[in-house]
């Protein structure tokens, strides 16, 4: 699954799931490298997440990966903290948001 479609489901999740989100205001910066990658914000405020392409706004927290590391990390085969020590994620930014974004994928 490619990383577009793995966030695009991810974002409707959260949107049927606003008590998740009711406490939030972040941006995401994820940049996903390799095949089908590419930069997407996911804006969560107001209860609701968006997804876009990635802008210029200054972002919460900056997450960098590989796409089949995202796609295993979403889909709960790897965990942040392991590709963190195995250093195949580097985190920019507020990293206690960082950290958010693997309860928010498992959601």
């Amino acid at each position: 699954m490619a990383a577009k479609e793995s966030l695009t489901e991810l974002t409707a999740r959260l949107n049927g799931r606003p008590e998740l989100l009711t406490d939030l205001d972040v941006l995401y910066r994820l940049r996903l490298g390799g095949e089908g990658g590419g930069t997407f914000d996911l804006r969560i405020a107001a209860g609701q997440a968006v997804l876009s392409e990635g802008g210029t706004e200054p972002a919460t927290a900056e997450v960098s990966l590989s796409v089949p590391d995202f796609v295993s990390l979403s889909q709960g085969q790897t965990s942040g903290m392991a590709l963190f020590m195995g250093g195949r994620i580097k985190v920019d930014g507020d990293l206690g948001t960082a950290l958010k974004l693997e309860s928010l994928l498992r959601s």
